[in-house]
């Protein structure tokens, strides 16, 4: 069984909400936000189009495509750029992250221990474990993870720490 402990900062905090950033981008569900939504718009473009005479049927769907990635990529780089100021209010607000955290591993699973609780995962729990140059996630759900600053586990232990992706 191995152990860290650590006392979370705001700066492990935006880290870990990075990743979990990162990896959200990296979704089907975002995949199929850019793929679905630039082919409507393409389609929309092209009927437009078609029916105006504006532009080529072509170029039209490639502005309809163009302005739709723009949208969408600004949206999340937007919420990307909001991160830190959401993660000071969000680490003020939860005092839980204010504590000492004593994590322990083995082959069966995860706990995390601090003075307000105990929290004991099965590995399969998790539906996906990412590490990060800073942190690594547990995710439980989309919406809902565990972190362990990278600062806070030895070389070793980072190296055998188990990963699903």
């Amino acid at each position: 069984m191995q152990t860290v402990s650590f006392q979370a900062t705001p700066e492990d905090l935006l880290g870990a909400y990075r990743l979990n950033f990162r990896v959200t981008l990296q979704s089907k569900r975002v995949i199929r936000a850019y793929v679905g939504g630039g082919a409507t718009l393409a389609a929309m473009a092209m009927a437009a189009a078609w029916q105006w005479d504006i532009v080529s049927v072509p170029i039209a769907a490639a502005i309809g495509l163009g302005y739709w990635i723009a949208f969408l990529s600004l949206i999340f780089f937007s919420a990307y750029l909001r991160l830190p100021c959401q993660v000071r209010r969000i680490f003020d607000q939860q005092k839980s992250l204010h504590d000492n955290t004593t994590v322990e591993w083995s082959e069966s699973g995860v706990s995390f221990t601090s003075s307000r609780g105990h929290s004991q995962f099965s590995w399969s729990d998790f539906v996906k474990i990412v590490k990060g140059q800073d942190t690594i996630i547990l995710r439980q759900s989309d919406a809902l993870m565990n972190f362990i600053p990278s600062r806070a586990l030895s070389q070793e232990q980072l190296d055998s720490f188990p990963v699903t992706v």
